[in-house]
């Protein structure tokens, strides 16, 4: 796994760091590997060679890449040797990909090589322009610099929990054509989230408008306000897609196609609307209806 390892940075190296910058959720799979087949005791030392090639072919910045993301892989890995849930991993990876993407995207930035105050200048600029050339007026209460900000860091928060999502996927992939003991993937309409985590993204959604509409004096408090507000408004849109796909699934097991196209054309033209549904969907028993719903139109074929 090393070999692969440094393989992989020798030919990073010679593109420029093209790898770390456009295939970080590959870092983690022969960690995956190694460890779903020895554990997290035995895979240390394969960890910290990792760590050692990253720094010998590369610098600090493909040091902190290889470090972090092996040990993502060294976590799902042991969490499969140990037979952990599927569930629980994937949640793990997905949160641990957002640290990483917000810690070198936001905290490192200047570390990173990404100037965020020359990127946001530069995007309020483009902005401005595209609003007066319409005729849009934005409220005067928006700080337009500052929602900027705010939304590059749920932009990297998101961008890290799919980077954490790809990696679970292709790791549970490869594992299977390797003939790994792994536990049968579970379809998303299983994946059911705690309803306090409806009521907080709701509330986070809220004072998402309250902000815009009436900011608040304290800097950091609206960004706060703007950015959980953002990702609650997301989560609550992802559940709403999935339960229009499972009612669509109800209605005629032939026609989850339809709901899927359904679910995209609802989050452009009704984004409310499939927030609400969403936040019905986590918080009431829509959900359990929904699935009593699948399993009698799977005993009635």
């Amino acid at each position: 796994m090393c070999a692969i390892v440094g393989a992989v940075l020798l030919i990073n190296r010679q593109l420029g760091g093209l790898f770390q910058d456009m295939f970080l959720f590959l870092f983690p799979i022969p960690m995956v590997f190694y460890s779903a087949k020895y554990g997290w005791k035995d895979s240390w030392l394969v960890f910290a060679a990792m760590c050692l090639l990253g720094f010998i072919l590369g610098g600090p910045a493909t040091l902190f890449y290889v470090a972090s993301e092996s040990l993502i892989g060294l976590i799902y890995g042991g969490g499969i040797h140990a037979g952990k849930s599927t569930h629980r991993l994937v949640l793990i990876t997905m949160i641990a990909g957002a640290i990483v993407n917000v810690l070198s995207t936001v905290v490192f930035a200047a570390f990173f090589g990404y100037d965020l105050a020359a990127e946001t200048k530069e995007m309020e600029t483009m902005m401005g322009s595209v609003f007066a050339q319409t005729g849009t007026e934005l409220p005067a209460t928006l700080n337009l610099g500052q929602y900027i900000r705010t939304i590059f860091v749920v932009t990297a928060i998101l961008t890290g929990v799919l980077q954490g999502f790809v990696t679970h996927v292709l790791s549970r992939l490869l594992l299977k054509r390797l003939r790994f003991p792994i536990d049968p993937p579970l379809p998303v309409s299983m994946y059911y989230p705690p309803k306090w985590s409806g009521y907080l993204a709701f509330a986070g959604f809220v004072g998402y408008y309250y902000s815009i509409f009436r900011p608040l004096a304290d800097e950091l408090a609206q960004n706060a306000f703007q950015g959980l507000g953002m990702c609650g408004f997301l989560y609550l849109l992802a559940y709403g897609y999935i339960a229009v796909i499972v009612y669509m699934q109800i209605r005629n097991p032939k026609m989850r196609g339809v709901g899927m196209l359904l679910g995209l054309f609802a989050m452009f033209a009704m984004p409310v609307f499939l927030v609400i549904f969403g936040f019905l969907y986590i918080t009431t028993d829509v959900h359990q209806r929904l699935m009593e719903g699948v399993a009698n139109a799977k005993e009635s074929q």
